[in-house]
């Protein structure tokens, strides 16, 4: 199914180091991850993707990563980077396609490829863009499809870089009823700065400050002292049924 297991794992870039003592991610979960710009959210995304090297025991699905070959990688765990760099004149359906490429035996798309397509298609609002060139979609119509590109791929781990950072207030509850209903057989770990947001619809939370993971807590066991802690300001934490506001005091 999915699982990701860490253990005094550590990397440094320039003068930034990160560091997670412990670590244990089952699927099932829907997780945030939060703290302050810089703090090493996007790094330890990254790292978990295996575009970063690093130094300490990472298993992912029980399995050693260093010793996963890039398509047993590619099975396992997809990522939605925070920036993505794709400018070529593609189709929006040809774009989400090639999220399946990892999965290829050979160099030739199967039906259940295109099957695939269609569902992410119609998930992700997309299918009557279907035909229109990538590069000439508005940020949020693009974000809309990295983000099918990135779950076309039907892998038990799935990492989202700031999915939400471009994305309408209609289709951002549409999305996360659909992560909600995938995190019940996946692992699902998102970069959210919108923390409100998250309050209202994760279950579990880790937040990082200077480079280190400083709490992993569920949502009920947050606090207005840990959140002040976490962000380095004074917070009050409002609740009213399922939403949270968040506001800063000075």
């Amino acid at each position: 199914m999915g699982s990701i297991e860490l253990k005094d794992f550590s990397l440094r870039q320039g003068d930034f180091r990160l560091e997670v003592q412990a670590l244990h991610l089952n699927y099932g979960e829907l997780i945030a991850v939060c703290g302050n710009n810089g703090s090493g959210k996007s790094t330890f995304l990254a790292a978990l993707a295996g575009m970063k090297a690093f130094s300490g025991e990472y298993l992912l699905d029980g399995q050693d990563f260093r010793q996963l070959s890039l398509r047993e990688r590619a099975r396992l765990l997809s990522l939605l980077p925070q920036e993505g760099n794709l400018t070529m004149p593609f189709e929006v359906a040809y774009v989400i396609l090639t999220g399946r490429f990892p999965l290829l035996q050979g160099n030739r798309y199967r039906p259940e490829d295109f099957r695939a397509v269609e569902e992410a298609l119609e998930k992700f609002d997309l299918a009557h863009l279907r035909h229109r060139p990538f590069h000439q979609l508005s940020g949020g119509e693009k974000q809309r499809v990295l983000l099918a590109r990135t779950f076309v791929r039907q892998s038990p781990v799935v990492l989202l870089d700031e999915p939400f950072s471009a994305i309408d207030l209609k289709h951002q509850h549409l999305f996360l009823t659909y992560f909600k209903k995938e995190a019940s057989h996946k692992i699902i770990v998102a970069v959210m700065h919108d923390l409100g947001l998250a309050l209202s619809h994760f279950q579990r939370f880790l937040f990082f400050r200077e480079g280190r993971l400083l709490f992993d807590l569920p949502r009920h066991q947050l606090n207005e002292k840990i959140l002040s802690e976490v962000y380095q300001c004074r917070i009050r934490l409002y609740k009213c049924k399922d939403q949270f506001l968040i506001k800063v005091v000075t």
